[in-house]
C-alpha cells in the first residue's frame, strides 16, 4: 500500500530531527562535495579512454556512454587470458554459423556479453552450436535495462535486426538504468582499479520517473568527447547533482545522512516506497536502499513494457531471461531467510508477475540453479565456485545455456535446424557443409 502524504511528512519530521542537512546550505554543499570528491576523474584517465591507440576495454559513445573494444585480458578461469572481439556491425564475434542468416539477437549487460570468457565460450555460442544456427550477442558489460533497451532500438533499426529478441536482465541492471553517472555508485575503494584499462561507466542516457510515476527518458550529462572532461570539475558535479534524487539516495545509503528530505520524499512518492527515517529497519541507509530498489524496479518494468510494445509494433517476438550474481545463487541454495540484509531480491516476484501478466515471456534461471544444487552433496559455496569467477566461467555459461535451451527451442518458430523433423534425409549438406 502506498503511504499517505501525512505518513511521509511524519517520517520527514523524524528524519529532520537527527539526520537532515539543508542541501542548499554551506553544510549541505560540503556534504555533497565530500561524497562526490573521491569520484572526480583524472584528465589522464579520460585522455586514455578517448585514445584509439590505447589498449583499453571501452570506447566512447555519445548516447550509450561507451561500447566495447577488442580485448585480450588476463581475467579468465585458472588465470587465463580471454579474447573478446567485436564485429563492425556491433555484435560479439560469431564463431558458429557466421555465414548463415540470423533470426535471434540478444541484449543485456556483461552476463549477456560473456565477460571473462573467450569468443566461442558464451552461452549464445553454446546454443548456436547446439541449435545449428547463429545467435547474435549485443551484450555490453555495465549496461542497465534502459541502456540495453536503447542499444536494441539502435541495432533493430538496421539490417542486423532480427525477429526474435532475447533480453537478459541480471542483478542490479534495474539500478543502472536510473544512474545518470554509474561511476557514483562504485565504492571509493574500487575507483582506482576502474580508472585504468577498464575505465567505463561514464555518463549515458538514463531513465527516471516523473511526478506521476511515469517513465521519463533523460539525455547523457556528457554527450561529447570534450564534455567528458567536465567530470574532472568538482563544481560541475555539485551543480549537476545538487537536486538529483538518485544521488541523494546514494548519499543516504552510503552515509546514513539525508541531504534534503524533500528530494527523498519526491523519490519515495514516485515509486510508492516508505520514506527512509531514523529508527526504521536498517535506519536511513537501509531505507534509502529500499527506496532506490523500488524506484529502479518500477523503471525497469516500464522499460520492459515499452520494449513489449515496440516488439509488437514491429513484428518481433520477445523473451526475457533473468540471471543472477553469485551471492544471489549462494543465498538461494543456502535457503537464506528473506530478512537477511545480504540476501537481495534482485528480481522480485511482483516484478516477474507483472511481466507475465503483461504478456511477456520470462525465464527465471535461479530455480534451475537451486534444483541442480539439490542433487549434489556439497556446500553452497563449493557449488557456486563451480560456475562463477565474478561472471560465469565457461562451465557457468554452459549451465546457463542449457537452463534456457528448452524454453528458447519451444519459443522459436520454426524450430532450430537441429530440432526440425520435416522428412528431409538424415544427412544434409546444403547450407551447412561445403561441397
Amino acid at each position: 500500500m502506498t503511504p499517505s502524504r501525512r505518513e511521509f511528512l511524519g517520517g520527514i519530521t523524524a528524519a529532520i530531527a537527527t539526520t537532515a542537512i539543508d542541501a542548499r546550505s554551506d553544510d549541505g554543499v560540503d556534504a555533497l562535495r565530500s561524497f562526490l570528491r573521491p569520484h572526480l576523474v583524472q584528465r589522464e584517465t579520460i585522455e586514455r579512454f578517448l585514445d584509439e591507440r590505447e589498449r583499453v576495454w571501452a570506447k566512447f559513445d555519445p548516447e550509450l556512454g561507451y561500447l566495447l573494444r577488442n580485448s585480450f585480458m588476463r581475467d579468465g578461469v585458472d588465470g587465463c587470458h580471454t579474447l573478446a572481439r567485436y564485429e563492425q556491425t556491433g555484435q560479439r564475434t560469431q564463431v558458429n554459423f557466421p555465414d548463415q542468416p540470423c533470426r535471434i539477437n540478444s541484449y543485456g549487460d556483461s552476463f549477456t556479453q560473456g565477460h571473462q570468457v573467450s569468443d566461442g565460450e558464451t552461452w549464445q555460442e553454446i546454443l548456436a552450436a547446439h541449435f545449428c544456427e547463429p545467435f547474435r550477442n549485443y551484450g555490453v558489460g555495465g549496461f542497465g535495462v534502459y541502456q540495453a533497451y536503447r542499444r536494441l532500438l539502435r541495432i533493430e533499426a538496421t539490417p542486423q535486426g532480427a525477429p526474435f529478441i532475447v533480453f537478459n536482465i541480471w542483478g542490479d541492471d534495474h539500478l543502472r538504468s536510473v544512474y545518470a553517472w554509474r561511476w557514483l555508485a562504485f565504492p571509493d575503494n574500487v575507483l582506482d582499479s576502474m580508472a585504468g584499462a577498464m575505465f567505463h561507466a561514464n555518463p549515458w542516457v538514463h531513465a527516471r520517473l516523473d511526478e506521476g510515476g511515469a517513465l521519463v527518458e533523460r539525455p547523457s550529462l556528457c554527450p561529447t568527447e570534450e564534455s567528458l572532461f567536465r567530470l574532472c570539475d568538482e563544481d560541475f558535479l555539485v551543480e549537476s547533482f545538487r537536486d538529483d534524487e538518485i544521488v541523494h539516495l546514494l548519499v543516504s545509503q552510503r552515509t546514513g545522512k539525508i541531504l534534503d528530505p524533500r528530494v527523498l520524499e519526491r523519490a519515495a512518492v514516485k515509486c510508492g516506497a516508505a520514506m527512509p527515517v531514523q529508527g526504521s529497519s536498517g535506519g536511513i541507509s537501509g531505507g534509502a536502499t529500499r527506496v532506490l530498489h523500488a524506484y529502479a524496479i518500477k523503471v525497469g518494468l516500464a522499460v520492459m513494457l515499452r520494449l513489449r510494445d515496440y516488439c509488437a509494433e514491429n513484428g518481433k517476438q520477445l523473451l526475457v531471461l533473468l540471471s543472477y550474481p553469485v551471492g544471489a545463487v549462494w543465498h538461494a541454495c543456502s535457503r537464506s531467510p528473506a530478512t537477511d540484509p545480504d540476501n537481495v531480491d534482485w528480481h522480485p516476484r511482483a516484478f516477474q508477475e507483472q511481466l507475465a501478466d503483461s504478456g511477456i515471456r520470462v525465464i527465471d534461471t535461479l530455480p534451475t540453479h537451486v534444483a541442480e544444487y539439490d542433487t549434489y552433496k556439497m556446500s553452497a559455496k563449493d557449488y557456486v565456485d563451480r560456475y562463477y569467477i565474478g561472471h560465469y566461467t565457461p562451465r557457468g555459461n554452459h549451465f546457463f545455456a542449457y537452463a534456457v535451451k528448452d524454453p528458447i527451442r519451444e519459443w522459436l518458430t520454426p524450430p532450430p535446424p537441429a530440432y526440425r523433423d520435416d522428412g528431409e534425409p538424415l544427412l544434409r549438406f546444403r547450407g551447412y557443409l561445403p561441397g
